[in-house]
């Protein structure tokens, strides 16, 4: 994220934009991957919109795109990829957090 960014400017994806939310929550729920499991904020850049995806061990990993601000009013193909690639990632740094958590 830029160092100049407001913070104000940054809100909760289950607030801003409440529809994508849902999407994403029930796409990541199909691979086991609950809400507590990420942090999802949006933040408007003019005409586009950032949604960021927090995951992981204390969140530290990040995974942001960019989307038309006209283009976040519904779900489209652009935010379901997104929502997959996510997913993926997600899980895949989930399951090494864990294996990491349990070796001895």
């Amino acid at each position: 994220m830029n160092s100049k960014t407001n913070p104000s400017s940054i809100k909760l994806l289950r607030s801003a934009y409440p529809q994508l939310y849902d999407y994403l929550i029930k796409e990541l729920s199909a691979h086991n991957i609950h809400s507590f499991d990420i942090q999802a904020t949006s933040r408007d850049i003019g005409t586009e919109v950032e949604i960021q995806v927090q995951f992981g061990e204390e969140f530290n990993n990040t995974y942001s795109k960019t989307f038309s601000k006209e283009k976040v009013t519904e779900i489209n193909d652009a935010f379901s990829n997104f929502c997959e690639e996510i997913a993926e990632t997600c899980k895949e740094t989930l399951i090494a957090d864990y294996f990491k958590m349990v070796k001895p």
